[in-house]
């Protein structure tokens, strides 16, 4: 072992700043987010594609704009613009990010969670997290040997400033569709999931609000559709759509469960400043332990680990086991899976998605683009019925596994042929 400093100053920084957003994650979830769910960059880009995709796309459950999205990218710009940091920059293999964001998104939806959420559920409990984190250090491990081997994106260059604003521009649009919509005043054509709504699971679902008494008292869906005297939901047609054992075993939708939107828009403003300022990853710290031996950032993802775990205690939301966790499936070798491939694709980006929503803020356009990747993993996901639901798998679920990891080493030899 070399005299050279494994850890170093900098990582009580990270610790502080991943504890901070571990106390404020599940802090999110006391104020009306998903279970385990307080902060998922993958689930709240995916919710915020539903606001467009909706039932089209099989996203009707899960359609909302995500402020604390919106809030992280402005976070990130404020902080940068004080410190001098907002650079526009790009050009370092633009459309592969593009490719690798998608890959990452299709395959966290397979485990149903980013590489932050991963952590947030062992921290609230959710033992098939485990699997998960395990596959996070398979996937970075093996991203880290293709970076000793040569894989390089290449350098970013300065771009002119328009293309540096792309990320703001898209926070703040979707920042004034999200308080038009929470008027009521959104343009038609929008989907949002409605607040505190159940859905049965049946097919298709019937979709109701509880009055104060916990009983179904308003139904949604389907149109016309009515709540029979034996608890059973009947359609127009008179026929039963979910019965009164399935109406009973009704789930919240994930898109109904949020915290109030301006408590989730200055939550993610200040976690945006602070991951900013940190450069925060949640997959940095594990890629720099292989990579060169050093703790630093891994302090981070301790820090996240530690302040939720606390956090989750205080406000009676630790729930230890592998059943009955929220928005989780217990298919141990498919959650394992899923996050080699997420962590594999996020090692090969650069940074975890929660890095890269952050770096859009800054003026980094292939951030932007790794962004815009997820997006468009998270509709294809849902379209085509790859995503998990917490029944386990969808029957395209190892196919998809199969064919992403098949493209990410084509990418990584590809890349690793042009820059030897």
């Amino acid at each position: 072992m070399s005299g050279r400093r494994m850890v170093g100053p900098s990582a009580w920084v990270f610790g502080a700043a991943g504890a901070f957003i571990g106390v404020v994650a599940a802090w999110l979830v006391s104020q009306g987010n998903p279970g385990n769910m307080g902060l998922c960059i993958a689930c709240f880009l995916r919710d915020t594609v539903g606001f467009f995709g909706g039932t089209k796309a099989n996203m009707g459950a899960v359609a909302y704009i995500r402020p604390e999205i919106v809030g992280l990218m402005l976070g990130a710009m404020a902080a940068s613009l004080a410190t001098k940091e907002f650079r526009p920059r790009g050009g370092s293999s633009t459309p592969l990010r593009f490719v690798l964001g998608f890959i990452f998104m299709t395959s966290a939806l397979i485990f149903l969670g980013c590489t932050v959420r991963a952590w947030l559920r062992l921290a609230g409990g959710d033992l098939n997290a485990v699997y998960g984190i395990l596959g996070i250090i398979v996937g970075v491990t093996v991203g880290a040997l293709f970076l000793k081997s040569g894989y390089n994106l290449g350098r970013s260059v300065k771009l002119p400033a328009p293309v540096g604003w792309l990320g703001p521009v898209l926070a703040i649009v979707l920042l004034a569709l999200a308080l038009a919509s929470s008027s009521g005043s959104a343009p038609m054509g929008f989907t949002v999931t409605k607040a505190k709504a159940f859905a049965t699971g049946t097919t298709p679902p019937a979709v109701f609000l509880k009055g104060p008494d916990g009983k179904p008292a308003t139904i949604l869906k389907p149109e016309g559709a009515t709540l029979a005297e034996d608890g059973s939901v009947v359609g127009a047609d008179g026929a039963v759509v979910a019965s009164a054992e399935a109406v009973a075993k009704a789930k919240p939708q994930p898109g109904g469960k949020r915290a109030p939107l301006y408590i989730a828009l200055v939550a993610g403003l200040v976690l945006g400043v602070v991951a900013q300022r940190s450069r925060f990853c949640s997959i940095g710290g594990i890629r720099d332990v292989v990579l060169v031996r050093r703790f630093d950032l891994l302090f981070g993802v301790i820090g996240l680990l530690v302040g939720a775990f606390v956090a989750n205690l205080v406000l009676g939301q630790f729930n230890l086991g592998f059943e009955n966790q929220p928005i989780a499936h217990t298919d141990a070798l498919g959650n394992f899976a899923a996050m080699t491939v997420a962590g594999l694709a996020a090692v090969m980006l650069g940074g975890c998605p929660f890095r890269q929503v952050i770096m859009s803020g800054e003026g980094d356009a292939d951030a932007f683009a790794a962004v815009l990747g997820m997006m468009g993993g998270a509709l294809f996901a849902h379209w085509y019925g790859i995503a998990s639901s917490p029944k386990g798998l969808s029957q395209y679920g190892w196919p998809a596994l199969a064919v992403m990891a098949v493209v990410l080493v084509a990418i990584a030899l590809i890349k690793r042929e042009r820059t030897a």
